[in-house]
């Protein structure tokens, strides 16, 4: 006979079950190595009882071990395979009785029977698990043999036994599945409220029906309303009153349906404003299709579509501007240009303007200006303006624009892009032009003027030698005041006088020449130099001829023994010229109006120079003060 461990692990003898299913069974009961338990230690001692016998077990047969559930009489735990006689119960059917262990061949050399004290009468019913299979035994001992083994009843009572045994292990089975079920339940649940107290948006589920049992803390902390109050309906009372019916009426809808919810409507925050919200809804349904909830998110979008508003009124803004608007990407691809840019270089539409770059809108010499200065200068100081010339894709015409570029970043931070806003200069060209040409004519007329006096003077010097040195003197004087008119006109780049090496001081000895009387300066000059550049040349001879000529009318000037000190001083990276008159008129105070002189030479002041011009009106004379920044006096 096979020894009983090799019984325990054969394979199956009735078609329906194998070692390897027995062992499955046992570790999905997961009944091994459990602590003992009232219920299966009844049992136990009713076995015990009823079959007159000193040992009864509750033995389920593993692979190389027989554990016992419950046990009366014996004092073990456990035995190894080879001591099991359950092993062979298995095997046997529902009941397994050996009058005499030491007659059957199966035991007789078992320790269990070999050893002392000996046992001699085995006893056991089949305890069965799911689909039948054996599992182990209920079994009773005897040290005696029992040839007439079990009367009827005692048989009856072991196998009944038996199956109570299977049930118990059953429905311990369910019971720990059920645990085991509810326990995943219970961490879903934990799952789901933590996940869903960490989200940003406002969560909620409802019932198949539509009601609301269960928000997040968001959707408290977002509306403010007490905690529940929103259950059922009352969700509804906190959207804008306008929004409440068009939102029922897509739930209910939705409901019916089983369509996704989606539906954007102003809800109420707590602070009492309405913000845009934007509502989603799921159903989830099981098995069958049936719906068992919805599960919801509220977003607040207020933000986003202020932001599209905003974005809608720029589109607005740039599609209607005048301007040339474009976008381009790092490689100078065009990605939008609006209206006004196609038609000023003659595009038909956007697609014919994304064929191109950025360079193929510009002449031949304004592309070399492109990549050999702009773009080093936009890498470098994130900007560059300037005067360049596009061309007309149709006519080849080269069209004069003030052109800017800057770099477009994205919400990190990164260069994506190239943006410009470039303004059509033709007409300001013309106009400039127009007012050159009137400049041009108004001084020549001046300058004929200053010729035909001066040819007035000659003749009456010719008829009347006695008038000589005071026609000399005057003519000299009137070409100081024709010098003095070329700086203070206003001038383009092509009429502006050369000022190469010109100072401060030799451009004021230059405008003052015209005030010498008898060979008298009546404005003296002294004091420290600074080189001086175009622009600035043009505004501070503006603005001191007027002075002079104010002197002359009303100040230090009008009077035969008066005069001006005008002196030059560099101080902490600034120039001051002061104007100081003496031998004038008393001065009574600073003037009630100014003069249109004493606007544009302000204005010049703080527009042109960055400057500062400050007068004060003392009884003895003006003492006038111009400070400006040494680096402003280059430009």
């Amino acid at each position: 006979m096979p020894a009983p461990h090799a019984l325990a692990e054969a394979g199956p003898t009735d078609g329906r079950w194998s070692a390897a299913d027995r062992i499955a069974e046992l570790r999905d009961l997961a009944i091994l190595d459990s602590e003992p338990e009232p219920l299966y230690d009844d049992l136990v001692r009713v076995a015990a009882y009823v079959c007159r016998a000193p040992v009864a077990l509750v033995s389920l047969v593993d692979a190389e071990r027989q554990w016992f559930k419950s046990e009366v009489g014996l004092g073990k735990r456990e035995l190894p395979i080879n001591c099991s006689v359950c092993a062979h119960t298995i095997e046997a059917g529902d009941l397994l009785v050996i009058p005499d262990l030491t007659t059957d061949p199966r035991t007789t050399e078992n320790p269990l029977v070999t050893g002392a004290p000996a046992f001699r009468f085995y006893a056991g019913a089949v305890i069965r698990g799911n689909h039948g299979i054996p599992i182990g035994a209920l079994c009773v001992l005897d040290r005696a043999p029992r040839p007439d083994g079990l009367d009827s009843e005692q048989t009856a009572t072991l196998l009944a036994l038996a199956r109570q045994i299977s049930s118990l292990l059953e429905h311990r089975r369910t019971l720990a599945r059920v645990a085991a079920r509810e326990a995943e339940i219970a961490a879903s649940e934990r799952r789901f409220r933590v996940m869903t107290s960490a989200m940003p948006q406002m969560v909620w589920t409802t019932r198949p029906d539509g009601f609301h049992d269960y928000y997040n803390d968001r959707w408290y902390e977002f509306t403010g309303v007490p905690y529940g109050s929103t259950d059922g309906e009352g969700w509804n009372g906190v959207f804008h009153p306008e929004d409440q019916e068009r939102a029922w009426a897509r739930w209910r809808h939705c409901l019916r349906t089983g369509e996704p919810y989606e539906i954007e409507y102003r809800l109420r925050h707590h602070n009492g404003d309405y913000r845009w919200t934007l509502g989603r809804a799921m159903p989830i349904r099981d098995a069958e299709g049936r719906i068992e909830r919805w599960f919801g998110t509220c977003t607040d979008i207020d933000d986003l579509k202020r932001a599209e508003a905003e974005a809608r009124k720029l589109a607005v803004i740039v599609e209607t501007s005048k301007d040339f608007i474009g976008l381009c990407t790092l490689e100078g691809e065009i990605t939008h240009l609006n209206e006004a840019a196609l038609a000023l270089v003659g595009l038909p539409d956007l697609a014919a303007a994304r064929a191109c770059t950025v360079s193929d809108f510009f002449t031949d010499d304004s592309r070399r200006i492109l990549a050999e200065t702009v773009m080093p200068a936009v890498r470098r100081d994130g900007f560059w303006e300037g005067e360049l010339a596009f061309r007309h894709f149709v006519t080849g015409e080269p069209l004069a624009v003030l052109y800017n570029i800057f770099p477009v970043r994205d919400p990190m931070g990164t260069e994506v892009g190239y943006a410009t806003v470039t303004r059509d200069l033709r007409e300001a060209k013309r106009a400039e032009e127009a007012r050159d040409l009137l400049i041009r004519e108004l001084s020549h007329r001046i300058k004929n003027i200053f010729a035909v006096v001066g040819g007035l003077a000659a003749l009456t010097a010719r008829s009347d030698p006695a008038a000589k040195p005071f026609v000399a003197a005057f003519r000299e004087r009137l070409g100081a005041l024709a010098r003095a008119h070329e700086y203070v006109r206003p001038h383009s780049p092509d009429s502006a006088p050369p000022v190469a090496g010109q100072t401060v001081l030799g451009l004021m000895r230059l405008i003052m020449a015209a005030y010498e009387e008898n060979g008298r300066a009546r404005v003296v000059i002294t004091g420290d130099d600074a080189e001086i550049g175009e622009r600035t040349a043009t505004a501070l001879a503006l603005i001191m001829h007027e002075q002079a000529t104010n002197a002359v009318k009303y100040g230090g000037l009008s009077t035969r023994e008066g005069g001006v000190s005008l002196s030059g001083a560099r101080e902490a990276g600034r120039y001051t010229l002061t104007w100081r008159e003496e031998g004038g008129p008393q001065v009574a105070g600073a003037p009630l109006r100014k003069g249109f002189g004493t606007v544009l030479a302000e204005r010049s002041v703080a527009g042109q120079l960055d400057g500062v011009l400050e007068h004060d009106w003392a009884p003895g004379g003006l003492l006038m003060r111009l400070c400006v920044p040494l680096e402003n006096l280059r430009t």
